[in-house]
């Protein structure tokens, strides 16, 4: 009657067997990981740009308004407007005249 053993050394080459494969397995992991981040990263600064192109054209919006509300003509009838008197010799405060008082 014969019996069949296995042999005994091959727990060494399963071992690295499956360190090889739960490398393989890790590094697929990881790689769909990071692939789906550098996505969600992508579409999160295309997001950011239209922001940034919506306030661009939000400011410049703002900067028209201001440049027409201090316009020359406008600055009369806003003083017509608000019943202002232009000063003729106005007294400026200056950093001196503080300092040499303390």
């Amino acid at each position: 009657m014969t019996i069949i053993q296995p042999n005994k050394n091959n727990s060494r080459f399963y071992l690295l067997i499956s360190i090889l494969m739960s490398a393989v397995v890790l590094t697929a992991v990881s790689d769909i990981f990071i692939y789906t981040q550098s996505v969600s990263l992508r579409h999160d600064i295309e997001s950011y740009e239209a922001d940034l192109r919506d306030n661009e054209v939000a400011n410049a919006e703002l900067k028209n308004k201001i440049y027409q509300i201090i316009d020359a003509e406008n600055l009369d009838s806003l003083q017509a407007f608000n019943s202002l008197v232009l000063d003729k010799k106005p007294e400026y405060v200056k950093a001196d005249n503080l300092i040499s008082q303390n």
